[in-house]
């Protein structure tokens, strides 16, 4: 006796007694003849059709998920199963529903192991929903590392992971499993390593493990084509990690360097970035003019690294009269950060603003308002989990 049709028939019985109705009742409700009713009922039926079998569920009330997964047990059409799994995810079924559907596509046509993955793979891509993706990337690495496809192994791990980096709250977490993903990185194609290396570089830089973002984004300057906008984005992180490791004789040669690339980005960090340079390797007052000529026309990509590096300035000066002048930006700060996957590190330059704003109104003797902006600066640091810097105003 065929389990799934068994499991399917037991499903129908339940519904249809629970419902009060006789097996001939439901075969002139659905068109489905009493006989067919009755060999499904007593798993008789070997594999239902499936469109009768929707009807019967359908006038049943019976969940599609809860019948779903037991007739995908029973059906051998690989095509057929294609179909179901793009209704199923269509039908925004549970994670759990559509990775059984897709396994068992999986396992119907074992025999071409390598272009049934690469055909998931594909079809897992073009997915707008994420929980989707993520639950067919899993079954794509856990199959492919049972069969030995590595191609695809490197290709799942690779996918899952640009996803999940983007949950900052677990920045450590996904950051190490990230790493593991480079013992299999000679199976993805060089543009695909070329985008690991670097997303790995940045997860670092937002880390504050700058050596390791160095070394990392070296690959990528090395390894990437001359024109591949991955090389432009190393050279400007080395130069940001070298300056945070206060290394700046190195951090203006990757400076000078980036100060080649013409485009708007490019030269934006440029005038930006000078001015930081310039202030953190001594000759502040230059700095402190450059920057605040750069506040003069910001862009929305460096308006809160611009502030918080100018008001830091003005703070180890105690000029609090200029300091305060930065707070007409916060609005414009606070708008270029609205995007979910904004930088960790932009992140937590608007925590540390707030930490400084509520600094200065506490000095100015307003201690509630002093609060919510300590607060906000706990929120936005734990989001980064910067845990260890959430709670550093309570030192105040």
């Amino acid at each position: 006796m065929n389990s799934a049709a068994f499991s399917l028939g037991d499903l129908v019985r339940t519904y249809r007694m629970k419902s009060e109705m006789t097996l001939s009742e439901l075969a002139n409700t659905t068109g489905v003849s009493k006989g067919t009713l009755s060999k499904l009922e007593n798993g008789e039926v070997k594999k239902p059709d499936f469109q009768k079998l929707q009807a019967v569920m359908q006038v049943l009330s019976i969940p599609y998920e809860d019948y779903i997964e037991l007739y995908v047990q029973g059906e051998r059409s690989a095509l057929s199963l294609w179909e179901i799994l793009e209704e199923a995810i269509e039908r925004k079924c549970i994670s759990t529903t559509i990775s059984r559907i897709a396994e068992r596509y999986l396992t119907i046509v074992k025999g071409e192991s390598y272009d049934a993955v690469a055909e998931l793979y594909q079809f897992t891509m073009k997915q707008d929903e994420q929980d989707v993706k993520l639950v067919l990337l899993k079954l794509i690495i856990d199959y492919s590392r049972s069969h030995g496809i590595m191609q695809f192994f490197a290709k799942g791990l690779f996918q899952k992971y640009r996803i999940e980096r983007n949950d900052f709250t677990k920045l450590h977490e996904t950051y190490l499993s990230g790493k593991c993903i480079l013992e299999y990185a000679d199976f993805l194609h060089e543009e695909e390593k070329v985008k690991l290396f670097y997303m790995l570089a940045v997860h670092a830089y937002s880390l504050s493990e700058y050596r390791e973002s160095i070394e990392l984004n070296e690959y990528v300057i090395v390894h990437a084509k001359p024109n591949n906008i991955y090389r432009s984005y190393a050279i400007f992180a080395v130069c940001n990690a070298y300056y945070y490791l206060n290394e700046f004789d190195k951090s203006r040669e990757y400076f000078h360097e980036y100060s080649k690339f013409q485009d708007a980005y490019s030269q934006d960090n440029v005038k930006f970035m000078i001015g930081c340079i310039n202030a953190r390797s001594g000759n502040v007052d230059l700095g402190m003019k450059q920057l605040e000529s750069y506040l003069e026309n910001p862009s929305e990509w460096n308006i809160v690294h611009a502030v918080v590096a100018l008001m830091d300035i003005y703070m180890s000066r105690l000029d609090v009269e200029s300091a305060e002048k930065l707070f007409t930006y916060e609005t414009l700060m606070e708008k270029s950060i609205i995007a979910h996957r904004t930088a960790p590190l932009k992140r937590a330059h608007l925590a540390h603003y707030y930490k400084l704003k509520g600094d200065i109104l506490l000095h100015n003797n307003d201690p509630e308002a002093a609060l919510e902006y300590f607060a906000k600066s706990t929120i936005e640091y734990k989001n980064i989990s910067a845990h260890d810097k959430a709670y550093n105003w309570l030192c105040v």
